[in-house]
């Protein structure tokens, strides 16, 4: 049966909570819904409230993560973004509500963890919307929305208690979207391990085929800690290569936050090891992939690049 009047154990705010033999399962009015293990609990209670904040909006863009120890140690180190990159995130997702330009937006205080379709206007919450901006609080989101996003920028106006994204809103969300487009980056996720080595050629291989860089960042030198170095590589690249076998709680984590960037994402699993993926990641088209036909899975990767995102522009020899 569902707790209600429990507080959320990430943003503290009121929740329905229900537990099962795995962990918990939390819908909550500012981060959504999500599922925490029972050893993640003391760890979340360890985060401090900034920590805390980065969580609810990574979670705000992943609905239905699931918290593990090893999510949460990586979700701890997440960087807070700029004011804006928060406003960016604002904009980005009422686009997404929006199914056509000139769609209004009310915002409403009543709690809701979906939008609210209208016909002529979507309802938000502002709870929800809090978590959606990686917001401190609600008079953080009001200043976003109200200062910051029609201010100098205009990228939103206000008028007869509605929102709408203004012409040079999606003049702005075009130029972002664009600085993806023009990336020649295949970030790849996968498993460092030598298990793994000759797939992760593999992949190479298919990447580079159809036109694109890839990155993989145990393979890049750096000085900086590898958590920036992944985040600052996903950033900088067009699409994301995630392959889940060995089920790393890095790979969930950095297929996430590819998913929040609105980077599409390819899904590989090796055969054997299928069945262990987690059962949210059920509904994607995985290419599944045999030790023994390692050129199949570089001709499977370079056609699915070339059909979901278009051949890229760059040549060179590559493992086939």
């Amino acid at each position: 049966m569902p707790e209600k009047g429990i507080n959320c154990p990430i943003c503290s705010e009121l929740c329905h909570r229900t537990e099962d033999a795995s962990g918990h399962t939390v819908e909550c009015p500012r981060c959504g819904r999500f599922r925490v293990s029972d050893v993640a609990f003391p760890l979340l209670d360890r985060m401090s409230w900034q920590q805390k904040v980065c969580i609810s909006g990574w979670i705000s863009e992943n609905q239905s993560a699931h918290l593990d120890a090893n999510s949460v140690d990586q979700l701890g180190r997440l960087r807070m973004p700029s004011v804006g990159e928060r406003a960016n995130k604002i904009l980005f997702f009422l686009s997404k509500c929006s199914r056509k330009a000139g769609r209004n937006f009310s915002i409403s205080n009543e709690s809701g963890i979906d939008p609210h379709d209208g016909g002529d206007y979507v309802t938000l919450s502002l709870k929800r919307m809090t978590g959606i901006a990686w917001a401190a609080d609600e008079q953080e989101l009001e200043y976003l929305l109200n200062e910051y996003l029609q201010g100098e920028v205009e990228f939103l106006k206000y008028e007869y208690a509605y929102h709408v994204i203004t012409p040079k809103g999606w003049s702005h969300l075009d130029a972002l979207q664009q600085t993806n487009i023009q990336s020649q980056i295949g970030f790849i996720a996968m498993w460092f391990d030598k298990s793994v080595d000759p797939a992760s050629l593999a992949i190479e291989a298919g990447i580079r085929n159809s036109g694109y860089e890839p990155l993989r960042i145990d393979r890049k030198e750096h000085n900086n800690k590898i958590d920036d170095e992944i985040v600052a590589g996903i950033r900088r690249s067009k699409f994301l290569v995630a392959d889940f076998t060995g089920h790393r709680g890095g790979v969930y984590f950095e297929t996430g936050f590819a998913t929040g960037l609105g980077l599409p994402v390819i899904w590989l699993c090796r055969q054997d090891e299928l069945e262990k993926t987690h059962f949210d990641t059920r509904q994607y088209n995985f290419i599944v992939w045999e030790t023994n036909k390692l050129a199949e899975l570089s001709k499977a990767l370079q056609n699915r690049i070339e059909a979901t995102i278009g051949r890229g522009p760059l040549t060179g020899n590559a493992l086939s």
